[in-house]
């Protein structure tokens, strides 16, 4: 059983899957090791594509493998978000359930059908079907929508301010946060009765840039919180151009600039982003950013200064409306047994 285990913790990501499906000595040893092999796994790239329904492909930018994982099907559905190694499914007409699914662990989780077409999720308790709740952003960005099971049905929040946009939305010391496009952090409430309060401001307003994808228009921000231990971020970031990152302090309320990530790196695409300790472990590089744009492929690997470090290896992917996902992701294994949790006191 050592020596299976042994085994085990040096496979990738497939290869472990593979392995506990042989027989139920092996699985056991697999299931052993699980979240060690998980945990050690770098982020993968999410592939678009066009033809596959039942196929997710994830990409590895360090060994340049491409892995395939099977799932139930997912046709009809686009994916519109990422959360604790959940991915968030919608159908396009809006009919069905809201579908998550670890694609690592196989574990699915189903939502009430929410009333508009939704962005940016985020998984706000224990991964069970009776206690979780989830928190989202409609994909106009002009409203923030949270479901939990003891409501009757979604709650819908509009934009603080006026014409104004949502950004990000994150789980922090049981807190829901949400950014707005003007560099604002707002602290939602969930008690008897619920609001929206300012709580932080980080000198550095934003405007949001529009884009045209076919028929209708989606406002392209470029604002992100990210939670980096016990710390909150907030990331002004544009591929080619200077970041600022702002260390938002709980005192002061106030957001502080930061020049550098120290033995981390900063993975960021449009849905999905997070700081990785040490990815040297990997062959990657420490204090800079792998940036996966809306618009760009290959991936490109970014000093804090905006300059181009390192160009790495076309994924041969591509932005298509009709895929599944229309655009990459990052997918991080190592977060598919981190749930935030929720303070409603």
């Amino acid at each position: 059983m050592d020596l299976l285990g042994d085994i085990s913790r040096k496979l990738n990501l497939v290869d472990h899957l593979a392995f506990g499906g042989v027989c139920r000595s092996w699985r056991m040893s697999a299931l052993a090791s699980e979240r060690d092999v998980i945990a050690s796994q770098p982020p993968l790239v999410v592939l678009p594509s066009i033809s596959a329904d039942k196929v997710l492909s994830l990409y590895n930018i360090f060994e340049e493998n491409t892995y395939q994982i099977e799932l139930p099907t997912f046709a009809s559905k686009e994916c519109c978000g990422l959360s604790s190694g959940y991915l968030v499914f919608q159908d396009r007409k809006g009919q069905d359930e809201l579908w998550l699914i670890n694609p690592i662990t196989r574990h699915e989780l189903k939502f009430p059908t929410p009333p508009t077409n939704i962005s940016h999720t985020t998984i706000t308790s224990p991964p069970t079907p009776s206690d979780s709740s989830i928190v989202a952003l409609s994909k106009d960005f002009v409203r923030l929508l949270f479901y939990r099971p003891s409501d009757d049905k979604w709650t819908i929040y509009k934009t603080p301010e006026p014409k104004c946009f949502y950004a990000d939305v994150i789980v922090f010391k049981g807190q829901v946060y949400v950014l707005t496009c003007n560099g604002k952090i707002w602290n939602l409430r969930l008690q008897s009765y619920a609001s929206i309060t300012l709580f932080a401001v980080c000198d550095n307003p934003v405007r949001c840039s529009t884009i045209l994808r076919r028929f209708s228009f989606q406002y392209r921000l470029n604002v992100f919180l990210v939670v980096s231990d016990d710390e909150l971020l907030m990331l002004n970031f544009r591929v080619f151009t200077r970041p600022k990152i702002f260390k938002v302090d709980l005192q002061t309320r106030k957001g502080v600039v930061t020049n550098s990530l120290g033995d981390k790196a900063l993975f960021i695409a449009d849905m999905s982003r997070a700081l990785i300790s040490n990815p040297t472990k990997w062959g990657g590089r420490n204090n800079c950013i792998y940036a996966l744009d809306y618009y760009v492929d290959p991936i490109y690997v970014l000093s804090l200064e905006g300059e181009i470090l390192q160009t790495l290896k076309d994924t041969g992917s591509s932005s298509c409306r009709k895929c599944t996902f229309y655009s990459s992701y990052w997918y991080f294994p190592n977060k598919c047994f981190h749930v935030d949790f929720l303070n409603e006191n």
